[in-house]
C-alpha cells in the first residue's frame, strides 16, 4: 500500500511538472501589471490645438516590458470645449490594467479688455548691474514685477544663475554646454523656434544634461508691438511655435519660463505671458558683449565685475569671448563660495 502511494505522488508531480512546462506563467497567482504615464496626466489644451502623446510604459510582473500590447483608445473632440479621456489598457494572461489620462480642451486665448487698460509702453530693460557686488536695483520696481510673475535677481545669497539669450542659429553654445558640463553647472537658454529646428541633437542632449530651455519667442520680435487686439494671434503665435517646436524635438514641453527679446518689454505683455502660465526672468548682470570679436581677457573681467548675490547673468552665446572666460569665471565663483542654478528655481 504505501509503496502503491508513493507511485501516485511521483506520478502526479511528473504531471505537475509537464503542465507547469506548458504554461508556466498561467499558474502564477500573483501576477501583477503597471502602466506608467510619462508627462503630466492632465492636459490643457486650446481649440484646434493637438495633443502629442507624452509616452507611456506597461510592464509585467513576469514577463517584463509589454508595452507593445497596451491599447490606446480617447473620445477627445479637439474642437469642442470639455474635458476628455485617453484610455490605455492592457491585458496580460488572466490580467488586465486600466489608466486613465485627462484631456481638457479651453478656448483659444483671447484679447482681454482688461488687457487696453495696462501699460503698454515698450521699455527697454537697464540690468542696473553695479561694479562693487552690491545687488541690483534693475530696470523697474521689484515688488511691482512680481505681480506680473516676473524677477530679474534671485533670493540674497551666494547663488549666480547664468541664462543665454539665443537668437542666432550660429554659435559657440555647443562649446558653452561642454564647459557647463565639465564643471557641473546647469544653465538657462531662452531660445527662438528656428534655433530648436537647426540644432535637434544638441537641443536634446543639453536637455538630457539637465540644462533648462526657456522662451524667447518664435520671430525676437518687439513683443508689445504685438500686445494689442489687433496683434493678438501673433503675439499667442510667437510663444506657442517655440512650445511645439521643443515638443517635436524633444517630446518634452519647455518649461514655462520667458525673456522678452531685444530687451523690449511692457506691463500688458507681462500680463498676458503670466495668463500663458510663464514666468519672466530679466537680468541683474549684463555687458556689451553682441560684438563676436571680444577676447577671452575683457569677457572674464567684465563678468568678474558684476558678480553679486542672486545675480542672473545674461550672456550671448555668439560671443567667443563669454566661452572662452566661461571656464575661469566658474572656477573664480566657486573658490569665492559661489553655487550655480536655474532661473526657474527661483521662488
Amino acid at each position: 500500500m504505501k509503496k502503491k502511494i508513493i507511485i501516485i505522488t511521483f506520478i502526479l508531480i511528473i504531471f505537475g511538472i509537464i503542465i507547469w512546462r506548458i504554461n508556466p506563467k498561467e499558474t502564477v497567482t500573483n501576477r501583477t501589471i503597471k502602466i506608467n504615464l510619462n508627462g503630466p496626466n492632465i492636459v490643457e489644451l486650446t481649440l484646434g490645438e493637438k495633443y502629442n502623446e507624452d509616452g507611456y510604459k506597461a510592464l509585467d510582473s513576469i514577463d517584463g516590458d509589454i508595452t507593445n500590447k497596451v491599447k490606446v483608445k480617447n473620445n477627445i473632440n479637439y474642437d469642442k470645449v470639455g474635458s476628455y479621456e485617453i484610455t490605455y489598457s492592457v491585458k496580460n494572461g488572466n490580467t488586465n490594467e486600466e489608466i486613465k489620462r485627462y484631456i481638457k480642451i479651453n478656448e483659444k486665448p483671447k484679447y482681454k479688455d482688461s488687457y487696453s487698460k495696462i501699460d503698454n509702453t515698450i521699455r527697454g530693460w537697464w540690468s542696473g548691474n553695479k561694479k562693487d557686488h552690491t545687488r541690483s536695483t534693475g530696470g523697474a520696481d521689484i515688488n511691482e514685477l512680481k505681480k506680473y510673475n516676473a524677477y530679474f535677481l534671485g533670493k540674497n545669497e551666494k547663488v549666480i544663475y547664468l541664462t543665454f539669450d539665443e537668437g542666432a542659429n550660429e554659435s559657440y553654445i555647443d562649446k558653452i554646454a561642454e564647459v557647463l558640463d565639465k564643471n557641473n553647472v546647469k544653465a538657462t537658454f531662452f531660445v527662438c523656434g528656428s534655433f530648436i529646428l537647426h540644432n535637434q541633437d544638441l537641443v536634446r542632449k543639453m536637455a538630457l544634461n539637465g540644462h533648462s530651455f526657456g522662451n524667447h519667442t518664435n520671430s525676437h520680435k518687439s513683443m508689445p508691438t504685438l500686445a494689442t487686439k489687433k496683434n493678438f494671434d501673433s503675439f499667442i503665435n510667437e510663444l506657442q511655435v517655440v512650445e511645439d517646436n521643443y515638443f517635436k524635438v524633444t517630446g518634452k514641453h519647455i518649461d514655462k519660463i520667458y525673456r522678452d527679446p531685444r530687451g523690449e518689454w511692457s506691463y500688458r505683455g507681462l500680463q498676458i505671458v503670466k495668463d500663458l502660465g510663464y514666468k519672466t526672468y530679466f537680468y541683474s548682470a549684463d555687458y556689451y558683449d553682441f560684438a563676436g570679436d571680444v577676447s577671452k581677457e575683457y569677457a572674464l573681467n567684465e563678468l568678474l565685475k558684476r558678480y553679486h548675490n542672486g545675480a542672473i547673468y545674461l550672456m550671448h552665446p555668439k560671443n567667443k569671448g563669454n566661452y572662452e572666460a566661461l571656464d575661469s569665471f566658474i572656477n573664480e565663483m566657486k573658490q569665492l563660495g559661489y553655487k550655480f542654478d536655474l532661473v526657474k528655481n527661483i521662488p
